[in-house]
Parts: C-alpha cells; sequence; structure tokens
C-alpha cells in the first residue's frame, strides 16, 4: 500500500500524469493488490486514459487507502511545507528557495477562490507577503519574520501568525516582482487538468489582482 499511498501524494502535487496511472495500476496489480477499478485502470493503453483519474480515485477508495482527497491534498501539500520549514529553520539550501515552495503549498491549500484548509488562509497570506518584499525589505527584519512565520507552521493547529511588518516596495516594481513570484509557482507545478482534483488554481487569480495593470 506504501507505493499507492505514493503515487496519490504525486497525484494531488500534479506530479504524476494520467498517461502514468495505468502502470501504477499495473505494478499494484504485480504486488498482489486487486480491486474491480485497479484491473480496468490498468487494461487502460496511454494513448486512451482519458478515465484513468477518475478509476485511479475508485480504486485507491477500493483499497482504502485515500477516501477524502481533498483533506489528502491538504495533508500532502502542508507536511511539504513543514519540510522545507524543517530546512528552513536549519539554513539547509536557499532561503528564497524554501519560501516558494512553503508559500506554493500553503497558498494552493488556503488561497482563494476555494481554499481547501481556510484554518491556513491567514498564515498562508503571511508567508505570500513575505514572498512578495523579499527582495526589497531589510535583509535582517525579514529574514527574523520569515524564522517567525516558520516556527508558527511547526507549532500549529491552531495557526496564530503576526503580520509582517514590511517595508513597501516602490510601486514600478511591485508589478515585475508578482510576475516573477507568480512564475515561479507555475514552474513548480506539472498542471494536468484531466489527472488532478477537480478544483480552481490560485495562479489567475493571483495573476489578476497583482500583474494586470489597472
Amino acid at each position: 500500500m506504501d507505493d499507492l499511498a505514493r503515487a496519490a501524494d504525486l497525484f494531488v502535487l500534479r506530479e504524476l500524469h494520467e498517461q502514468d496511472l495505468s502502470m501504477v495500476a499495473a505494478e499494484a496489480l504485480a504486488r498482489g493488490l486487486d480491486s474491480p477499478a485497479l484491473l480496468e485502470l490498468a487494461c487502460l493503453h496511454r494513448t486512451d486514459c482519458g478515465a484513468a483519474p477518475e478509476l485511479f480515485r475508485t480504486a485507491l477508495a477500493e483499497l482504502d487507502v485515500v477516501h477524502d482527497w481533498a483533506a489528502w491534498e491538504v495533508d500532502v501539500r502542508v507536511g511539504r511545507a513543514r519540510d522545507h520549514t524543517t530546512a528552513l529553520l536549519a539554513d539547509e539550501g536557499s532561503l528564497a528557495h524554501h519560501l516558494g515552495w512553503i508559500t506554493a503549498d500553503l497558498m494552493e491549500v488556503a488561497g482563494y477562490p476555494e481554499p481547501l484548509a481556510p484554518e491556513l488562509e491567514s498564515l498562508a497570506r503571511e508567508f505570500e507577503a513575505l514572498s512578495e518584499y523579499l527582495d526589497f525589505a531589510d535583509p535582517t527584519t525579514i529574514r527574523e519574520q520569515i524564522r517567525q512565520a516558520c516556527r508558527t507552521l511547526l507549532a500549529g493547529p491552531p495557526y496564530v501568525p503576526v503580520t509582517p511588518h514590511l517595508v513597501t516596495a516602490p510601486p514600478e516594481l511591485r508589478p515585475a516582482r508578482w510576475r516573477r513570484f507568480v512564475d515561479a509557482l507555475r514552474s513548480r507545478r506539472a498542471i494536468s487538468a484531466e489527472s488532478s482534483p477537480r478544483r480552481l488554481s490560485v495562479l489567475p487569480a493571483i495573476h489578476e489582482r497583482c500583474c494586470v495593470p489597472r
């Protein structure tokens, strides 16, 4: 079951595409697992896999691996955000790299327009603000505020963020910064509408709010 659980993780992260689901099912059958939907999924060809995502969801429910996909995605994304948080606090790797991943994952589950985890909304927006001003605020001050936000994430739930006090960037720099931020979020996701749970992404809303001239 561990391999199927890992496949479910990749599926909600949009890193497992519909054309690969039949192979996942075939490998599960070879390991001795069995269910009607799993067998049907394994028989699909890579070039005719439109039904694969729904069969995959059904098979994992039949095998008691995943029943609530929204809750599963929250657990997976928050878990990955926590991993990056731990690495950031340990000064492992680039602060900007970890901050970008934390922000992306939290905004996916707590951002508009359809939050899966509304209890994380305030903290997600705190990380969003910290990401926005990373290049413009005093380095020492923003680093400490990022670390405090990370400690809040690790300590929750409940999540009680402290509103960051940030230096405002010059207005002419904000659209360019937001475009870079949105592009960074897009580059981190292999987006496949058919192979992912059916809900809207936060990216168009971020782009509309922050990148389109008014």
